[in-house]
């Protein structure tokens, strides 16, 4: 995810030296927070369809990630060695996550002490492995709420090609109930290895980007990758703040992407990955642009220089076929509206024109299945 890992970490590790303290607390101090610990993740059900209005609910889970637990728990930055499991008050408290009654909606608040921190999926509560999605020849959708989110930040939604096990066999990691191994496309550092990074939504209000980002062998990934921008591809009009937009953001809208197989089976090669939004009943397709395209393929990377590994085909089916691991998380810098210049500013959208001191985004309904099947 672009510039994710990097800025965030920065500004987190300034917070540690500022603000952290080694714990001097007793047992019974311990015993007494333990108590009213997790079971390492929060309640979360998706959706996993099998045609369209045939869908059943699939219990999984959520943790936060072990580097931003390090902001409060003095141990959790080695991914060896985090032992501490946040409660539910600490999840909303401390990370401002936020699950509904229903489970099926989670809201991230953006929280300065913590900005930022990744959200995962894993197979549930009590569990200990990351929740594997199988994209090829499948749609995923999801309600989306971002209207609050303004320049300088960003909404995201994606998928890495972590392992199930967080990295406990290849590592030594704690593993998933830690949020222990992550990886992305961009430069690998520390404890964090490259690996396949698929961006469905890096949004706000103001703009938005589907993203692919392939790699070909160890630590060789796309960090830039391929994609798909209505904004700096001429479609200026699309998608922001109020009816005069295609897609208005100032209002929930639903997000549909949809993974084309060369020959319509699972275990085809990626040829191309489609978008469509819906809005108040209404269904919008996503804009086309110079080169009569409006998808990301092979021929789009090539014809906009996308394509420095090859294009999505030859690589990104790879990562597919592996599973990934859905990834959430509100991040920026409340301060500068000018942070997320590489989303947001010209020519890639119109900020600094909107800011709000109290963002948030809700992802809801999330559901997978069959091309089809979703929406």
């Amino acid at each position: 995810m672009s510039k994710y890992f990097n800025e965030s970490l920065f500004l987190i590790t300034i917070l540690i030296l500022v603000n952290i303290v080694p714990s001097e607390s007793t047992d019974a101090d311990e015993n007494s927070v333990v108590e009213d610990r997790t079971t390492g993740a929060l309640d979360f059900i998706v959706q996993t369809c099998s045609s369209l209005g045939n869908c059943q609910s699939l219990t999984t889970g959520l943790v936060v990630d072990n580097n931003w637990r390090g902001v409060y728990y003095n141990l959790c930055y080695d991914p060896k060695k985090c032992d501490k499991i946040p409660t539910v008050s600490e999840y909303q408290n401390l990370f401002g996550l936020t699950v509904s009654p229903s489970k099926t909606s989670l809201t991230l608040k953006y929280v300065s002490t913590a900005p930022g921190p990744r959200i995962y999926l894993t197979t549930g509560p009590g569990t200990d492995s990351y929740q594997m999605v199988y994209l090829l020849n499948r749609e995923i959708s999801f309600d989306v709420n971002l209207s609050t989110v303004g320049c300088g930040l960003n909404a995201a939604f994606f998928f890495v090609g972590m392992d199930a096990d967080g990295g406990k066999a290849k590592f030594g990691y704690k593993g998933p109930v830690y949020g222990t191994g992550y990886c992305d496309a961009q430069v690998a550092q520390g404890n964090k290895p490259n690996c396949y990074e698929l961006d469905i939504i890096e949004s706000n209000s103001l703009t938005t980007l589907l993203a692919t980002h392939t790699c070909k062998g160890a630590n060789n990934c796309e960090p830039t990758g391929c994609g798909f921008m209505p904004y700096p591809l001429g479609k200026t009009n699309f998608y922001g703040r109020g009816s005069s937009y295609c897609v208005d953001t100032t209002k929930p809208f639903t997000v549909t992407t949809r993974f084309v197989t060369v020959d319509g089976k699972d275990t085809g090669n990626l040829k191309e990955i489609q978008r469509i939004y819906k809005q108040n009943g209404k269904t919008i397709p996503n804009p086309t642009v110079a080169g009569n395209f409006n998808s990301i393929s092979d021929a789009f990377c090539s014809y906009t220089g996308q394509n420095s590994l090859g294009g999505i085909s030859a690589s990104m089916t790879q990562g597919l076929k592996n599973g990934m691991v859905l990834t959430m998380g509100l991040w920026g810098d409340l301060k500068n509206p000018n942070f997320m210049g590489w989303l947001d500013k010209p020519p890639y959208g119109p900020c600094p024109v909107y800011t709000n001191l109290n963002p948030s985004v809700t992802f809801s309904n999330v559901k997978y299945g069959p091309i089809g099947s979703t929406a």
